[in-house]
């Protein structure tokens, strides 16, 4: 059995133990069809209702998902998504699992990303999320500095904390696969500072200048940094002024996940912490624009409330 044929089963397995009456859709398009069916080929071992559908990459780029395959979402038990573009924060998703589907997506995934599932530990992911899930729940003020020149403050406030285990058993549970951090959604006016990004929001390994966001009252005011700024102001404008709001602060917790280079992953890598401008209705917050998009920092430091949680990317929680 290869690695990506392990990682499917404990996909299907561990993560959402599929039964063999429950109905299970698949949803890929192109690029990500020969891993949609190995979790086929894994699903279908445990339920006799599994479907594989593939959906045009041109049209879910502009529209996410058509109306019909939402309505046959909300039919469903089981859901995974491998698409090149993600559907976690879209209505469509949320709606299906409020009627009780559980949900995977995996967006833009790489086969090497894939096969690092078959290592997680779930149990120990699933520990250390809800911990610290609890902690951003009773949080007051988080400070974040990294030695890429990330300086920032993020006003907790009431804000409950999610933990992102990958345990998807229960009716209406939601993850991303690799799965592993603790988030929350800040206070709206809540975060200052400076914010150097590593990974996410189109950064590529060839980019020459650094990607730089000012960060003022809760909202991204500046974004500097050649071609990925100039990238990443043109992906924001078109979703009007809501679109730079700060969504997200998450914290890694998965010490089978690697830094890749793609936020999907890295932001799961144990010590790893990320920013996300957008959408934050999954995570509690108010902010309901079509996009979100997560900033990673390699190496922070975190400290919540005083206490130090990561000293330069090592997790020093007690």
């Amino acid at each position: 059995m290869t690695k990506l044929e392990k990682a499917a089963q404990a996909v299907a397995g561990r993560a959402l133990d599929i039964h063999k009456d429950e109905s299970v859709l698949i949803i890929a398009d192109e690029p990500f069809l020969d891993l949609a069916r190995l979790l086929f080929t894994a699903a279908e071992k445990r339920s006799r209702h599994t479907h594989l559908l593939q959906v045009s990459q041109p049209y879910i780029s502009k529209h996410a998902l058509c109306p019909a395959v939402e309505r046959l979402m909300q039919e469903m038990n089981v859901i995974l998504a491998l698409t090149s573009f993600s559907i976690s924060h879209t209505p469509g998703r949320r709606e299906a699992c409020r009627r009780g589907a559980r949900f995977i997506t995996m967006p833009a995934i790489t086969n090497e990303t894939f096969a690092r599932i078959a290592d997680m530990d779930f149990t120990r992911i699933g520990r250390l999320s809800r911990k610290l899930a609890d902690i951003l729940t009773i949080a007051k003020e988080i400070e974040i500095s990294a030695p890429n020149g990330t300086r920032l403050r993020v006003g907790a406030g009431s804000a409950k904390g999610y933990a992102d285990t990958g345990e998807v058993t229960r009716p209406g549970a939601f993850s991303n696969m690799p799965a592993g951090e603790a988030c929350m959604a800040p206070e709206s006016a809540g975060t200052e500072g400076e914010l150097v990004v590593d990974s996410g929001m189109g950064v590529q390994r060839d980019d020459r200048d650094p990607l730089h966001l000012a960060i003022r009252e809760g909202r991204c005011v500046r974004i500097s940094g050649g071609d990925p700024a100039l990238r990443l102001r043109r992906r924001l404008a078109v979703h009007g002024p809501e679109a730079r709001v700060v969504a997200e602060f998450g914290i890694g917790t998965n010490d089978a996940a690697r830094p890749s280079g793609y936020a999907l992953e890295d932001e799961k890598v144990l010590g790893n912490i990320h920013l996300a401008l957008g959408n934050n209705l999954s995570f509690g917050g108010t902010n309901n624009v079509p996009i979100h998009l997560d900033a990673v920092v390699y190496k922070a430091s975190v400290v919540i409330d005083g206490r130090r949680i990561i000293d330069g990317g090592r997790m020093v929680l007690d």
